[in-house]
């Protein structure tokens, strides 16, 4: 009896003691929102179904899909991150990251971390070993690869760090201060952001991706901050300053516009649809052809969406 008490407290204080969530099956299909003031992921099929939801007890503030089965979650003021198994709801292995998270991205199974409070990026693989720290500007955040190099914005600072993709610096490019928001549309680097002060942002800067150029501009007022693919290949814009849906063509000229969601911040590309997330209206809208063709509640502040379709 004593041996069974023993095994049971070591359990409770160890590895027994992280939280396990339902289950998403391999073979589902899903748009995934994290909701962070309700502390909360919901999984959503291309019906607007809720398939399943996950209680989350860590302030995590930003999450992404690792590989088809593994997703990482993360919080500003969270120390570690976790990597959770989908097919059985289970953590499968943790990441001393420290607090200050800003951003995760993942490009071929290893995992960027991006450190407001250290003013790093961080490399790891799906073990969640470290591999390396490069040193930032001012509050990084949003960061892309094309696959030869990694641009990360400085959210607090005036300029984007170039990496190679091993984190080895290769330069500096000049970018107004408050950007957020990257987007790869052929050899151009789409950049959105807020703005600063009385001055909010009114466009998408385009940048030659090879040389730091600014070689046009795309109005999308007020403050666009994200942009995703269709798969008609048109860009769709989010500006969460006026709760508008640009549509985009690939040479960038404007398509289409709607007024959707209540200060929405994230859109994806979702089968045959475009989805928004409505952060103050708590709601999840499928767009189609310009038009809102389903939308859902889910938990409270829909902040962040991913998606997996499974070949």
């Amino acid at each position: 009896m004593k041996k069974l008490y023993l095994l049971l407290l070591l359990c409770f204080m160890g590895g027994c003691s992280e939280a396990s969530f339902p289950a998403i099956p391999s073979d589902t299909d899903f748009v995934a929102s994290l909701n962070t003031l309700g502390g909360s992921i919901d999984f959503i099929s291309d019906e607007a179904k809720i398939v399943e939801s996950w209680e989350l007890e860590e302030a995590y503030t930003g999450f992404a899909l690792v590989t088809d089965n593994l997703l990482l979650v993360y919080g500003y003021t969270v120390e570690k991150a976790a990597l959770i198994e989908l097919s059985s709801g289970k953590q499968v292995a943790s990441m001393d990251v420290g607090e200050g998270t800003t951003n995760a991205y993942v490009y071929e199974e290893m995992i960027y971390i991006a450190n407001g409070l250290n003013n790093t990026v961080s490399l790891y693989n799906t073990e969640g070993e470290m591999l390396k720290t490069q040193s930032t500007g001012n509050y990084p955040m949003a960061m892309i690869s094309n696959g030869k190099q990694m641009y990360v914005v400085n959210f607090k600072d005036e300029f984007l760090s170039v990496f190679t993709m091993e984190l080895e610096e290769v330069d500096e490019w000049l970018i107004p201060t408050s950007s957020h928001g990257l987007f790869i549309q052929d050899d151009e680097l789409w950049l959105g952001g807020h703005g600063a002060g009385s001055s909010p942002n009114r466009s998408i800067k385009r940048i030659d991706i090879e040389t730091g150029e600014l070689i046009g501009e795309i109005e999308a007022p007020l403050m666009p901050i994200n942009m995703a693919r269709a798969a008609n290949g048109h860009v769709f814009i989010v500006s969460h300053g006026s709760s508008t849906v640009y549509e985009i063509s690939e040479t960038g000229e404007a398509l289409n516009t709607l007024k959707a969601g209540a200060n929405p911040f994230w859109i994806s590309s979702f089968k045959d649809s475009m989805v928004l997330a409505g952060y103050d209206d708590h709601q999840i809208y499928f767009i189609q052809s310009g038009e809102i063709t389903k939308q859902i509640q889910v938990g409270k502040g829909p902040f962040q969406l991913i998606v997996r379709e499974v070949e």
